[in-house]
């Protein structure tokens, strides 16, 4: 056994290595927030705590946006004097490649079909969507890491205790819990893993280790919690969930029991209808911009169902995996739209798991009854050819890795690049989309962002509150640009003039007179 399991353990290093490096992307991802994580990591390893910079008083001051667990990641890293964009992708790679290892070995010991596990830990691989987020500084790969890692502690504690009854004897007891928490801390969507691990225990009616296990829970959010009530910090997630667009704050919030039962409806189309099967099957075209079709639903209900028969069948973590999937697609349904699967990355190597141990099982039970059990132990091997349809869409994932960045962000990095190496902009204020990319790559000056309102005067009068100096008006994409900051300038033309402007497309560096638009508002 110990044989094999180095065996398949290096073949699967070796796949993996070779998909890694030929879909990596060195760059910086345009997301934002990767860029904002790097700063939080960079503040905590220079000793200002979980903190980012009020561009006002241009002091730190607490963090919130994000849960700390993945900048401390970074910032461990950052205080060794390991600072490196490639270095921290890389790490994140590592984070996937260890998921997969433990849920493959998993698999393995449960089903006792090493082409199972196998075929398991290696198809997800070869998942667009895996190595896209394996190759930018987010948080996914880090929360698959420890949500992995409290599934393979908790089936380590079950072989343990077939040996000895003390519970509270076994370190794997206490590294699933532990993990369980850091999965939190690194992404609030982890609250379905703490679910998940009391589910566990409930229901094998271990009720002891189910108490220890809610202490220990509370024990290990206790002082996060208590941080954030010290600092007047309130959770951004329950007005998240209640808003209709967080990017169209004029549409206002959800009012009725019918606008949150469309939203939800919606969301499960958008994330499980669609986002499953996308994941799954990345060869599928997907339009996340058309509701589904009748045949498209039933397929992905079917889908769905092997999902969960597959969860119900790996018996000695059934509780958790079920728990699990069911509270992670409860949180889809309550979160915004528009993203289509980027919130179902992080669970994708388990969807894979339920999915092919679901297809396998059911393969097992026509094997019996054909009284041909060799076809149920070698089938394994046959989901291995769902590797030839997914080979294309990650070679386009490697040859957008490849492409330059487009114009419009060349113009907007150039912008910035500038503004750094010139001395009048040193500790000046920029209003722009995406501040965070901004201040990557212009960490001299103090990036901002702008009030989402169609109300030119009160975007005007955030400005001034924000002791904004230069305005960036970019050609990135968004629609707030237009929506907001652009209606704004036209209106106050008299506030504005060029600093700097690159063309084709034309993106500008606007000078903002504070002191003129004050006596305006005054007025």
């Amino acid at each position: 056994m110990k044989k094999k399991l180095i065996i398949y353990g290096a073949l699967l290093a070796v796949v993996f290595a070779a998909v890694y490096a030929y879909s990596f992307d060195p760059k910086l991802d345009l997301n934002g927030d990767n860029a904002q994580y790097l700063t939080l990591g960079r503040n905590m390893a220079n000793g200002h705590g979980y903190s980012a910079i009020n561009v006002v008083t241009q002091e730190f001051r607490p963090a919130s946006h994000f849960p700390p667990g993945y900048p401390f990641i970074l910032s461990v890293f950052m205080f060794c004097g390991i600072d490196s964009l490639v270095f921290f992708k890389v790490l994140n790679g590592l984070f996937l490649l260890a998921a997969l290892g433990l849920l493959g070995y998993v698999v393995w010991r449960i089903t006792d079909n090493r082409y199972l596990g196998f075929v398991c830990a290696l198809l997800p691989i070869f998942s667009p969507h895996l190595q896209h987020f394996s190759n930018i500084v987010m948080s996914e790969m880090s929360y698959l890491f420890f949500t992995v890692l409290s599934i393979f502690s908790l089936y380590k504690y079950l072989k343990e205790k077939e040996k000895t009854a003390a519970f509270y004897r076994s370190p794997w007891f206490y590294t699933a819990i532990v993990s369980a928490v850091a999965a939190y801390h690194i992404r609030t969507v982890g609250a379905a893993a703490l679910f998940a691990l009391v589910v566990f225990f409930l229901f094998r009616k271990e009720w002891k280790q189910s108490a220890a296990a809610v202490g220990g829970i509370i024990l290990l959010m206790l002082p996060w919690v208590l941080r954030n009530k010290a600092y007047g910090i309130e959770s951004r997630y329950f007005g998240t969930i209640m808003t209709v667009n967080p990017w169209r704050p004029e549409q206002g919030t959800i009012s009725s029991v019918g606008e949150m039962w469309d939203k939800m409806l919606n969301n499960f189309d958008e994330t499980v209808i669609k986002g499953f099967k996308e994941g799954l099957f990345p060869f599928l075209q997907i339009d996340y911009n058309v509701p589904s079709s009748v045949g498209g639903i039933v397929a992905s209900v079917l889908i769905l169902a092997v999902v969960f028969y597959g969860a119900w069948r790996l018996k000695p973590l059934r509780w958790y995996l079920l728990a699990f999937l069911a509270a992670n697609i409860g949180l889809l349904m309550l979160w915004h739209g528009g993203n289509g699967i980027r919130y179902v990355v992080p669970i994708l190597p388990m969807v894979y798991l339920c999915f092919y141990t679901g297809v396998f099982a059911l393969v097992e039970q026509v094997a019996k009854r054909l009284k041909t059990p060799q076809i149920a132990k070698y089938c394994p091997i046959a989901f291995g050819l769902m590797l030839l349809p997914m080979l294309p869409a990650v070679q386009a994932q490697a040859q957008m890795a490849k492409r330059p960045y487009p114009a419009n962000y060349k113009n907007y990095f150039a912008i910035a690049k500038k503004a750094n190496r010139s001395g009048d902009f040193k500790g000046k204020v920029v209003s722009c989309r995406k501040p965070e990319l901004f201040a990557y790559y212009a960490p001299n000056v103090y990036a901002t962002g702008y009030l989402y309102t169609n109300d030119t005067q009160a975007l005007i009068r955030d400005l001034v509150e924000r002791h904004v100096d230069f305005v960036v008006l970019d050609q990135l994409g968004y629609s707030s640009t237009a929506l907001y900051l652009y209606p704004a300038i036209v209106a106050n033309m008299d506030l504005f003039t060029v600093e700097m402007l690159q063309p084709n497309p034309e993106t500008y560096l606007l000078r903002f007179d504070r002191e003129r638009a004050e006596e305006k508002l005054r007025q």
